[in-house]
């Protein structure tokens, strides 16, 4: 199996692209979010990059429609959603595999794709080194028993200003956020208030460091999901 890759992308249209230029099939995109939420994201996204005509994403190209058929869309807006669904995945892939032998197609070289994993983990108690391990070395399994390759993917935000927003690095003169630099607490649920009523976690680490012990980090632009 290749080794594992994180990437962020500062659009949904940007992330899409870079799927469908250089995606294997089949290639599964987990989303860590509801539909109804993501397709509003993405019609905002699309209205914004296209606003006076219809975004060629939109366009029902032969080509388009020859790559979409190979890609799979799983919604997972809960950790217990994502975690069922890697739990699972090998299943899947064998599915798809048992399928493709029987109509004489060429052998699969399947591709796990998540998207907003780190994001996931910040709406709940389990934003944390060990949260975040649990799912990332689920992640990682799931894709080594299915012989998938496996990209995390993260958004960069933009403020109402059209700049880029900083997260939680408050007073920083970095222009864009940069997900993985998020601080965590090591355990869950360990946040606590001090003497100065303030929120205070113990010792914390950043989000690129859990995220390294299994991933290398690539610019989206580098991405090639065929090597």
């Amino acid at each position: 199996m290749a080794h594992p890759v994180a990437t962020t992308s500062p659009s949904l249209i940007e992330l899409i692209n870079s799927i469908l230029r250089t995606h294997t099939a089949p290639t599964t995109l987990v989303i860590c979010a509801t539909r109804e939420s993501f397709l509003q994201d993405l019609q905002t996204d699309l209205h914004r990059d296209s606003p006076e005509s219809l975004h060629p994403l939109l366009v029902p190209t032969i080509h388009l429609l020859a790559t979409t058929r190979t890609i799979r869309l799983a919604f997972t807006p809960t950790l217990g959603h994502l975690r069922a669904y890697l739990a699972t995945y090998k299943l899947t892939i064998e599915t798809l595999e048992k399928s493709s032998r029987l109509q004489g197609l060429a052998s699969l070289s399947p591709t796990l794709f998540i998207f907003g994993l780190v994001v996931l983990h910040s709406s709940s108690t389990e934003f944390s080194a060990q949260g975040l391990s649990r799912s990332l070395a689920l992640a990682v399994e799931a894709a080594d028993n299915a012989g998938a390759k496996l990209v995390l993917a993260e958004l960069r935000k933009e403020d109402e200003n059209g700049t880029m927003d900083t997260g939680e690095h408050i007073g920083e003169s970095e222009t864009e956020y940069d997900p993985w630099r998020q601080q965590v607490s090591l355990l869950n649920g360990s946040v606590r208030f001090g003497d100065d009523n303030r929120p205070w976690s113990g010792r914390t680490i950043d989000v690129r460091t859990i995220v390294g012990r299994w991933f290398k980090f690539e610019a989206l632009e580098k991405q090639d999901l065929t090597s």
